[in-house]
């Protein structure tokens, strides 16, 4: 179970995150898989990463749609396994739900995808030092 009364947010920078008119999508840089959010799962991520506890995303999917509460909690439970969400320190026990996440829509799934993994991690960004940024090559140590 995840803490309840803690901030989460994106495990950057091996972890990154973009909407494409309402489908999320997640790259794990780190490993190479990519991950595709259904049902509520896009709604309960961008509150997560807004700063929201999952307390207060739990409390309000339960006031909508409290069948879909435990799906939620297996949700983040899973965003935290796989290394996509790390807790933060102190900041967000005041965030609001976002008004426009909706709760309706299925319960919340990822799916996971590895059949890029060569391709990202032939790309030359993995070899850029990540202070300088590009083109400054990683020195070895």
């Amino acid at each position: 179970m995840p803490a309840l009364d803690v901030s989460y947010t994106i495990n950057a920078p091996d972890v990154v995150a973009e909407d494409f008119n309402g489908q999320t999508v997640i790259l794990n840089l780190a490993d190479g898989r990519y991950f595709n959010l259904e049902g509520i799962a896009t709604p309960i991520w961008n509150n997560l990463v807004r700063g929201c506890t999952p307390q207060s995303i739990f409390d309000s999917i339960g006031r909508q749609s409290p069948e879909l509460t435990d799906e939620a909690v297996r949700f983040i439970d899973r965003l935290i396994d796989l290394a996509l969400i790390r807790r933060q320190a102190d900041v967000g026990a005041g965030v609001a739900i976002d008004p426009q996440g909706e709760w309706a829509g299925g319960a919340p799934r990822i799916d996971i995808f590895d059949d890029l993994q060569e391709l990202i991690f032939a790309d030359p960004i993995h070899d850029v030092d990540e202070q300088l940024g590009w083109p400054a090559p990683r020195i070895a140590q």
